[in-house]
């Protein structure tokens, strides 16, 4: 895993924004069930597309509902594998996590994008 990055303007009142996620080799397996969310003051996100292949893949999330932060993090469950069918991370889920990815502020409110730009 390399990394996660925001694929759209930041910071967004936006319903949905992609984030373009960058593995150091092709794989394959890529796909819902691998992302979870670290969010602050945003609740019901989900990933609503994925796309992609070899080492780049973009990440389509329904922003849910609420202002704050909201970060893409995958969560290694061994579904994810490279050409020699290696799992993300080697054997055992868990070990492949990447939760250090580019954040989103999220504001719905005219009032509120001024606040947290501070």
């Amino acid at each position: 895993m390399v990394s996660i990055n925001r694929a759209n303007e930041n910071p967004t009142d936006a319903a949905s924004v992609n984030f373009t996620v960058k593995f150091s080799e092709p794989v394959t397996g890529v796909d819902a069930s691998d992302f979870t969310f670290t969010a602050s003051g945003i609740t019901g996100a989900s990933v609503t597309g994925v796309s992609g292949s070899h080492s780049t893949y973009t990440i389509t999330v329904n922003t849910g509902t609420g202002d704050g932060s909201l970060r893409l993090d995958l969560t290694d469950n061994d579904s994810i594998i490279d050409s020699s069918g290696n799992p993300l991370g080697g054997a055992s889920a868990g070990n492949g996590n990447f939760t250090t990815g580019q954040v989103y502020l999220i504001g719905r409110h005219h009032i509120f994008l001024p606040l947290i730009l501070r």
